[in-house]
């Protein structure tokens, strides 16, 4: 019994489940809501980023998914051997490790501070008093787009990564 591989497995499955469970919630319901309520969100933001710090946690479990990822598929791979890596199921994990690796530079270099950055806005909304000005509308406006598209891209990567894993043991 190969107890490493199995501390692995756990925490690669383990970790990329609150990953990808997290973003779908991120985006479909989080993200919405915060865009519907505009400078009212401020203080759920605030709560959100700075108090509970949310980009740690995503950064948190998407490194101990991608650590365990990559570290299995060595091994599985026995130290990148060409035969493994090139065979549709050597293919299959590497084209999902690479979706989720993607994944996970995007999310830590972009998704982080662009979500921070609507953070920033609503604070200075609030800051202002009174109802926003247009141009401030527009800077909110402009970056919730930006974490709306980066928060879509990020899910389907995540999406593909765990679609390769899912099909790759039985491809032949």
């Amino acid at each position: 019994m190969d107890w490493l591989q199995i501390a692995l497995r756990i925490l690669h499955i383990g970790s990329g489940v609150l990953w990808v469970g997290g973003a779908a919630l991120f985006f479909f319901y989080i993200e919405p809501t915060l865009n519907k309520l505009g400078p009212n969100a401020e203080p759920f933001v605030d709560e959100l980023v700075n108090k509970r710090k949310m980009p740690m946690y995503f950064a948190a479990v998407a490194t101990i998914t991608v650590i365990g990822g990559v570290l299995m598929y060595w091994r599985d791979s026995n130290g990148l051997s060409g035969s493994w890596v090139t065979s549709p199921t050597g293919l299959a994990f590497g084209l999902g490790g690479l979706c989720a690796l993607v994944a996970w530079f995007m999310g830590i270099a972009v998704l982080t501070p662009a979500v921070q950055k609507v953070g920033a806005l609503g604070a200075e909304m609030k800051a202002a008093g009174g109802p926003p000005s247009a141009e401030l509308m527009g800077r909110m406006h402009a970056a919730q787009e930006r974490v709306r598209m980066i928060g879509a891209v990020d899910l389907v990567l995540v999406l593909l990564a765990v679609l390769g894993m899912a099909i790759a043991r039985y491809l032949v």
